[in-house]
């Protein structure tokens, strides 16, 4: 029996915001090196346990008013913010490709690199905690959950890593500074082996582009100059996302008139 696709789209938005709450707990946890296990939710300014009811993702920001109920300190509207984004992108998936367990695949992948975005948008670093379990797992998911095909997995795996790893290192060599830090080289790698060979590739161009747009214009309102340094993972993370939704962008751009 096929569900209505009105009840598909609940369901997505409402996992999708429990896994941007998910989300939430990375951005704000991994960069502190804490536990995303343990302790419980807590406010970080007066430290107060978060019940399970003010837990509930954007209708607590809202019930609260954007305040801790115990100390009432603001709490940043990126929670609800990243709480609807992710809500929204799985929804969008769902209508694009339909129900499958490779949608389930590309939901994990799409929470992780919203993770990543935020996270080097603030810190400049990519967790391992992310990358790491993601390479161990874009193999077999893709053994088991084609496409891509377990070769296109590993190619898109090696390949990306390794040109990546050639750029950072050969640039480190010629300025004796890092251009690229390995963290974008590890995400690289974990979105070549969850996407492939043809579209880790679309990525890198794509992303390079974006990178490259995003810096002249943060050094153009900021000031600054080529040292100036600027996270890449957002740039890769927004071009992975949008290659789930057409894994051959970049040839379609390069064809169209």
């Amino acid at each position: 029996m096929t569900l209505p696709q009105s009840f598909q789209v609940a369901v997505a938005f409402i996992f999708g915001c429990v896994m941007g709450s998910f989300a939430n707990v990375l951005i704000h946890r991994l960069p502190r090196d804490e536990s995303i296990a343990w302790p419980r939710s807590y406010c970080p300014r007066c430290g107060d346990t978060i019940p399970a009811f003010f837990n509930i993702p954007i209708l607590a920001y809202a019930v609260l008013r954007g305040r801790c109920r115990n100390c009432r300190a603001r709490i940043s509207l990126r929670y609800p913010f990243v709480e609807a984004l992710t809500g929204v992108l799985f929804v969008a998936l769902l209508l694009h490709t339909g129900p499958s367990w490779r949608l389930l695949i590309h939901f994990f992948l799409a929470t992780a690199l919203i993770a990543i975005t935020f996270i080097d948008a603030e810190h400049q670093i990519i967790p391992n905690a992310i990358t790491y379990p993601g390479i161990a797992l874009a193999l077999p998911l893709a053994w088991l959950v084609p496409p891509p095909t377990l070769l296109n997995a590993g190619l898109g795996m090696t390949i990306g890593y390794g040109m990546m790893w050639s750029v950072a290192t050969f640039y480190h060599w010629r300025t004796g500074r890092m251009g690229l830090g390995f963290g974008d080289v590890k995400l690289i790698a974990m979105l070549g082996g969850f996407l492939g060979l043809q579209t880790v590739l679309g990525i890198l161009v794509l992303g390079s582009l974006m990178g490259l747009a995003h810096g002249m214009v943060v050094i153009a309102l900021r000031g600054g100059g080529r040292q100036t340094q600027i996270p890449f993972g957002p740039a890769l993370a927004l071009a992975g996302i949008l290659h789930l939704f057409d894994p051959d962008l970049l040839p379609r751009l390069l064809d169209s008139p």
